[in-house]
């Protein structure tokens, strides 16, 4: 099983240096990472989002790391490939400049985004999202697989060019997609693509049921160029210490910081109070049936955090029960997601290096 450490990049407060503060120890985190022997790091692409997600441009953070690292891999998680957003050319030429400074370290995950603020802020109608997600990500790999041969869509047309400069990896970078939707898992797996399981509650078994369904699609896949990625990752929030009391109870109020956060920037903002119907299942309750419960019982809801599959917190024993649970159900990663709700560098450092010394090496 491989190991993935996971930033959207959360921003507690504004002192004057708090943001560049928090890139730099992103950078540094990064570097200990690959020192400790985590597989991958994965950065997501979100606009706008206030305290939530200030991780704009994740090329940057991952150039600045690229150079001072061995062998841990890029991975965008997700970068946001609707022509609304991004051009497919400047995802192409980025994605190749970055697989070049890292010497063919980088993987192309790819989303649509899922508030509103992101959505409307770029002009995107929501119901047209999933549409020119698919196109842009086959521009993009298009872009990347050949050359000087034009890409005609129904959102985007590029005569015949060559993006430079091309990618180490041949004939482009692997290929992921992440969500929480229904289906994603057999879309997926349809196209060829590693999938990605974001979710903020990890079910176990439903983790399992979809990992069948991946595997149950991916040999009859259609990939863009040939080639298959056949992976699956898991996430989960994570903190790892000695100091079991106090780290649980940090990870339980940061991710609760974090998660709040996050789903009022998925729940506000659309219009009507609604949000449209392939984007129904973020608008399903539960960011007010949280809220409700952390006024009645703040302290409940955070063990519940601990107890039922919100979070990986406490001990090295602690957390390998939650990842002996990850293999059990057939994952090929588990990306750990640490930087919750502005959890302080030096615990997440610590982390990192407990999980590298102390759990990584039983999971090869």
């Amino acid at each position: 099983m491989k190991f993935g450490i996971f930033y959207e990049m959360f921003v507690p407060e504004y002192p004057p240096d708090a943001e560049a503060r928090i890139v730099r120890q992103t950078v540094d985190q990064i570097v200990f990472a690959d020192k400790q022997g985590f597989d991958y790091v994965w950065l997501t692409e979100h606009h706008f989002l206030k305290r939530f997600s200030h991780m704009s441009a994740p090329e940057v953070v991952f150039g600045a790391a690229a150079y001072q690292t061995e062998r841990i891999r890029f991975g965008f998680g997700l970068a946001l490939t609707p022509p609304a957003y991004n051009h497919p050319v400047r995802v192409a030429e980025r994605v190749a400049m970055l697989d070049c400074l890292s010497g063919g370290r980088v993987d192309l995950g790819s989303g649509r985004s899922t508030t509103p603020a992101e959505l409307y802020g770029f002009g995107l109608d929501p119901e047209e999202s999933r549409a020119q997600w698919q196109e842009g990500l086959e521009a993009v790999t298009h872009l990347l697989a050949t050359e000087d041969v034009p890409f005609e869509g129904k959102f985007v047309n590029i005569p015949a060019r060559t993006v430079v400069p091309r990618p180490v990896q041949t004939p482009h970078p692997p290929l992921w997609v992440g969500g929480v939707g229904p289906g994603n898992a057999e879309r997926a797996a349809k196209r060829g693509m590693g999938m990605l399981f974001f979710a903020q509650q990890t079910d176990y078994d439903a983790l399992t049921t979809s990992i069948e369904a991946y595997h149950a699609n991916i040999d009859q896949a259609e990939p863009f160029h040939g080639v298959v990625n056949k992976q699956t990752a898991g996430f989960i929030n994570g903190l790892c210490s000695y100091d079991r009391d106090e780290i649980r109870a940090m990870a339980a109020v940061n991710m609760l910081e974090h998660a709040v956060h996050g789903t009022d920037w998925m729940t506000q903002g659309w219009p009507g109070g609604q949000a449209t119907p392939s984007y129904a299942h973020v608008t399903n309750g539960t960011a007010g049936d949280l809220k409700a419960a952390l006024e009645a019982d703040p302290q409940g809801v955070q063990d519940l955090m601990v107890n039922e599959g919100f979070l990986m917190a406490g001990t090295p024993e602690d957390c390998a029960k939650i990842l002996d649970s990850f293999k059990a159900s057939g994952v090929d990663q588990v990306i750990i997601h640490m930087q919750m709700g502005g959890t302080p560098h030096d615990r997440i450092m610590e982390s990192i290096e407990l999980i590298g010394s102390e759990l990584i090496p039983n999971y090869r």
